[in-house]
């Protein structure tokens, strides 16, 4: 018998959309319409508060905090949920949001999936108007597509060995980016006998001196985000994208330029700022981006991808990617740097700086943080030929570490307490006397986690989330297998838990890494009261490791690496488990790791199908 006959759950790096990573194992299913079709306002709901349903279809409301319609005790608690719901709205500034228990999951027309809180749903106009509900339709929904919420941008390893955003990319909005044969599709503005916008066999061509010189085309949705890609030669003076913020112009560079911008107007479009302009624009490109809440799939290392899971984060240099800003320390001793014009950097571009030693004082520094807190340091670097060794991070002077460089781009790392941050630092090296660098990040933690690209300021990324709420159908409660292939960032002091639970903490079937070194233990609690703990020794935490927890009423043992590690005959399961978490089943202790695969049984497999499996 396969494994994947019992197997209920199965989560691996697969494909995704923002706020989603997609399970294998199950297909996600629909329920029957909960309400008959089509629904009857008149018949299925009363009026909260401040309003009148007018008919079937319709109902008003007088604008107040909680004022809307209500259903109440047709819902499940703890089941998933699908609505979709249409109509209009003759309310200026209308506000509509889908509540369960005061709780807010969704907002505005369209489709929204929750998990019921309680047996009622509620419907509110926060603004006065009148609302016609044009389609109302409301199903169970199973699957284990997990929930993933980060609201900020997040880098990771791509399979190719880039580092790059995990995004999410759109079509293509731009008609004749590449300037092929002419200029077709692009308006110009402002040219005249001196102000002149012309085709080259290799892009446009902008020479100019007046203002508001520049080339546009009308494609872009007001509020939406996109991502501009496009190459740029100046020989004088600057272009840059106008109309991306309010009562400014984003600035563009020489060479390969990558742009995330808001659009405020329907108007795409790139022109002169200052200067007497004479630049070549080519490979325009703009598709809608969203980046927000991505699950990171990433290729770290090479071989098969992993889920990247990691906390709240800050990179403190203001300029990560930008050598020759007046932000570093940059002595006489070493020559002004230049973009690397024929090595690409980590990220695949032209960005990389090319660093020149020219004396004996040669170093490239930042002083920034408190000598009294933990700081992970990191930063690329690589040499043009050959190899030799040079400080990175502490610097020579802190209690460096000399870093053998060689031809191969690596990311190198320290952790200490010195507040000094060295780019790259040749004192102390005879070998050594040119480098290429990018990336430099210094965050406060006891190990380094993804880059962080800042080009002004401090930018932080929040913690990754990954969550399924309302499958207790894929759950038993009864006996089953939690199953995960994982790995730990470091031994750092810390619970890192994944757990089955009832969202209390008090039902629950966890595995985590202990807040002791190298340690992984695996417990069942039920009612509060704890079964059974197994407590691992002798693990690498830090290298992937196969872990099968088995629960059955006294009947529990926990397998890792294909070795049955722990056995117990005396204990009971816990009752309404319906949540698969990164977390210890309340929300806190959460895993901050690499995951390879999760499984979930829904029952307990045999000693040779639980070595099979963690082997």
């Amino acid at each position: 018998m396969s494994l994947l006959d019992d197997v209920s759950i199965v989560v691996t790096p697969n494909g995704y959309k923002a706020g989603e990573l997609y399970a294998v194992i199950p297909v996600p299913t629909e329920g029957a319409e909960i309400l008959s079709q089509p629904v009857d306002l008149q018949t299925d709901f009363v009026v909260n508060s401040g309003g009148v349903i007018v008919d079937a279809d319709t109902f008003t409301s007088s604008g107040g905090a909680f004022d809307g319609i209500k259903k109440s005790g047709f819902l499940t608690i703890g089941k998933r949920y699908k609505l979709i719901i249409e109509g209009t709205t003759t309310s200026s500034g209308f506000t509509f949001g889908i509540l369960v228990s005061g709780n807010e999951y969704g907002s505005g027309f369209g489709t929204h999936y929750f998990t019921a809180t309680t047996q009622d749903l509620w419907i509110r106009q926060q603004t006065s108007g009148t609302t016609n509900i044009t389609s109302f339709s409301i199903k169970e929904y199973t699957s284990a597509d997990m929930d993933v919420t980060r609201a900020t941008a997040a880098t990771r390893v791509d399979e190719n060995g880039l580092v790059n955003y995990a995004e999410i990319l759109g079509s293509e909005e731009i008609t004749n980016g590449d300037f092929v044969t002419d200029l077709s599709g692009w308006t110009t503005s402002g040219t005249n006998a001196t102000n002149t916008i012309t085709w080259e066999t290799n892009g446009a061509r902008i020479i100019s001196t007046g203002t508001n010189i520049g080339l546009f085309q009308n494609t872009l949705i007001i509020g939406k985000t996109y991502k501009l890609t496009c190459d740029v030669a100046i020989t004088v003076g600057k272009i840059g994208l106008d109309g991306a913020t309010s009562g400014s112009t984003v600035n563009m560079v020489e060479g390969f330029n990558e742009i995330i911008f808001t659009a405020i107007s329907t108007t795409f479009k790139i022109k002169r700022i200052t200067g007497n302009d004479n630049c070549l624009l080519d490979n325009v490109s703009v598709k809608e981006v969203t980046r927000d809440n991505v699950p990171r799939i990433d290729y770290t290392g090479g071989g098969c991808p992993h889920i990247l899971a990691e906390p709240q984060r800050t990179n403190l240099i203001h300029y990560s990617e930008d050598f020759t800003d007046t932000y570093w320390t940059s002595n006489t001793d070493v020559e002004t740097p230049v973009k690397s014009t024929t090595i690409k950097s980590p990220d695949g571009n032209y960005n990389a700086w090319h660093i020149v030693k020219d004396g004996s004082n040669s170093k490239i520094a930042k002083v920034i943080g408190s000598s009294s807190v933990e700081y992970s340091k990191s930063i690329w670097a690589r040499t043009i030929s050959g190899s030799g060794t040079a400080y990175f991070g502490n610097g020579s002077l802190d209690s460096g570490v000399l870093t053998t460089v060689t031809t191969e781009w690596q990311r190198i790392e320290i952790t200490s307490s010195v507040n000094n941050f060295y780019a790259v630092d040749f004192r102390g090296s005879s070998t050594l006397t040119e480098v290429l660098i990018w990336g430099a990040q210094l965050e406060e933690g006891s190990y380094p986690t993804s880059y962080i690209p800042t080009s002004g300021s401090t930018v932080t990324r929040n913690q990754d989330i990954f969550t399924r709420d309302g499958i207790g159908s894929l759950i038993n409660s009864t006996e089953g297998v939690l199953f995960v292939e994982m790995a730990a960032f470091s031994n750092d002091g810390t619970n890192r838990t994944i757990a089955l639970s009832d969202g209390t903490g008090n039902n629950l079937v966890r595995l985590y890494f202990s807040n002791s070194s190298n340690r992984i233990v695996s417990q069942v609690k039920v009612g509060g009261s704890t079964q059974v703990t197994f407590d691992i020794t002798g693990i690498t935490v830090i290298d992937f490791n196969k872990v099968a927890l088995k629960y059955k009423e006294n009947d529990f043992s926990i397998w890792i690496n294909g070795v049955e590690r722990g056995t117990d005959t005396s204990g009971t399961t816990p009752t309404s488990m319906n949540r698969l978490a990164l977390d210890n089943g309340s929300g806190s202790e959460n895993l901050f790791g690499k995951v390879k695969q999760l499984q979930v049984y829904k029952t307990a497999l045999s000693d040779t199908q639980l070595a099979a499996l963690t082997s």
